[in-house]
């Protein structure tokens, strides 16, 4: 298939990414038709939501299906990409959804190849509106990436074409968005749980500074001690850390790098 309407799909991978972009794209219209899985419980659950029949083993993938996603974990795409190919049934488009791995994970063994990134992070649990989610494109051919960006503009108003390298340095930069930043939450719920103090408390100024970088820059927006070089403050926090190394390493690092912000006006 090249150049053609999608109009069925199957998944590999039963977890967050395809919890999320299988019902969407169920919404959206189009015929499920196989959830391969290793979790029987998992893959079941998300097979039954989207109408679809979960299978275990790689060549009971239906074969007939016009776009084989692999929403699977990155090291696994390639041998993957070589099960399906061995097994000989598949001939439609073969994407994966992965930032970090290339184009050629799949088309070292499967021609008609692409990439369809949804730049957020999911979870089973919560479920983010696709239609505000980038959706970044690579594709084989010209045609195949046609049909992707079609396919893609189906679930969401904000399509790109984006390269191998492109892509990767996005991935990057949204471990240090949003991985990075979720750790932080966590350590900052581990010093609250030592007090009566719940850590919703925090909220409005998650909030606060996540949507003040919405069309500003966070090197200028950065505000707290550091930026400040309000040292007394910083060594007080330094010494309530004093039994906790390895996070008071850390807070003394990103301060430093702060202060280097500031002078510089960039972070890299």
């Amino acid at each position: 298939m090249s150049g053609e309407a999608i109009r069925t799909i199957s998944f590999a991978g039963a977890g967050n990414v395809a919890f999320n972009l299988a019902p969407a794209l169920f919404k959206a219209g189009y015929e499920i038709r196989c959830i391969h899985g290793r979790n029987p419980e998992n893959t079941g659950q998300l097979a039954a939501m989207v109408n679809a029949k979960p299978v275990f083993n790689v060549d009971e993938i239906d074969g007939e299906t016009d776009l084989l996603i692999l929403a699977l974990p990155d090291q696994v795409i390639p041998g993957f990409s070589l099960s399906v190919k061995n097994a000989g049934r598949f001939s439609g488009i073969m994407v994966h959804t992965s930032g970090s791995q290339s184009l050629g994970a799949i088309t070292q063994y499967h021609a008609n190849g692409g990439v369809f990134y949804p730049l957020q992070s999911f979870t089973k649990v919560t479920r983010p509106d696709i239609s505000g989610i980038p959706i970044c494109i690579e594709g084989a051919t010209a045609e195949t990436e046609a049909v992707l960006m079609e396919l893609a503009g189906k679930l969401s108003g904000d399509v790109r074409r984006v390269d191998t390298s492109q892509r990767a340095l996005i991935h990057l930069a949204a471990v240090f968005a949003s991985n990075f930043t979720n750790y932080m939450y966590s350590v900052a719920d581990c010093l609250l749980s030592k007090t009566e103090v719940k850590p919703d408390i925090l909220l409005p100024l998650i909030h606060e500074t996540a949507l003040r970088i919405n069309g500003g820059d966070a090197a200028t927006l950065q505000t707290g001690p550091a930026v400040r070089r309000d040292w007394s403050t910083i060594d007080m926090h330094l010494s309530m850390l004093r039994n906790n190394p390895e996070i008071r390493e850390v807070y003394k690092t990103i301060s430093e790098l702060i202060v280097k912000l500031k002078e510089t006006g960039g972070a890299c």
